[in-house]
């Protein structure tokens, strides 16, 4: 009977001792406190992350985990997603920071006043070679072939900006999920032209070519003598 009591006795103590050592990993790791990165100031939806708003706090390590981004090379200059607003004193997530290139609706961000994106299926012919990247400048050229008569080819658009390039999947060219593979070119495009250039692609081929960007100042140039200009404004009448 004695023995019993002993045996209890001890097994109590074990399980004080036990707690008591759960307790205090727990406890300590309550207290261990991390420096990590905070909002500065609450941070609206689309918005490139600088210094100013960036601050740092303590806080315990069990309210941190890597969903997390732990130090300041892996927010700054990053912009917030498009329904994420970052409150004044919130940990910076990483599912809310984006690259610039890797947002949804980037194309459209490179747009100037009075621009629209025109989105122009391709391929590595048309894409010459696979050669044509964002930020070049490209010459459209349209082709249409009247009805009984030889097919008509003629600069309509000059100096067109390629806003992006990409893949089947929607992933950019040279991103690392990319197959490499054109198949969607996104161009700036003035509004006014934008409608010509759905017909155009309807009744004709469109092709591009790389041109050397020494016209900075000039970008979308219309060909208002274009030979196949009067083609497509009998097309739209149809």
């Amino acid at each position: 009977m004695k023995n019993r009591k002993n045996l209890a006795a001890a097994g109590g103590i074990s399980l004080l001792l036990v707690n008591g050592l759960l307790f205090k990993v727990i406890l300590d790791k309550t207290i261990d406190l991390k420096k990590v990165p905070v909002a500065a100031v609450t941070i609206e939806p689309r918005t490139q992350i600088n210094k100013e708003m960036i601050a740092y706090k303590e806080i315990p390590s069990i309210f941190t985990d890597e969903s997390c981004a732990m130090n300041e090379e892996e927010i700054l200059d990053k912009i917030t997603e498009i329904e994420g607003k970052i409150p004044k004193g919130s940990l910076f997530y990483k599912q809310m920071l984006f690259d610039e290139t890797e947002l949804p609706d980037y194309p459209s961000l490179k747009l100037k006043a009075g621009q629209s994106s025109f989105s122009l299926g391709t391929d590595l012919l048309k894409s010459s070679g696979n050669s044509l990247t964002a930020n070049q400048k490209v010459d459209l050229y349209v082709t249409i072939e009247p009805k009984k008569e030889k097919p008509v080819t003629d600069l309509l658009i000059s100096s067109i900006r390629i806003l992006s390039v990409k893949d089947r999947k929607g992933n950019l060219m040279g991103s690392k999920n990319s197959s490499n593979v054109p198949y969607v070119i996104n161009l700036a495009v003035a509004n006014e032209y934008v409608e010509l250039l759905k017909i155009a692609s309807k009744v004709g081929t469109i092709d591009l070519y790389a041109v050397a960007d020494d016209r900075e100042s000039e970008e979308c140039v219309f060909n208002e003598d274009s030979k196949v200009l009067d083609l497509l404004v009998e097309a739209s009448d149809e």
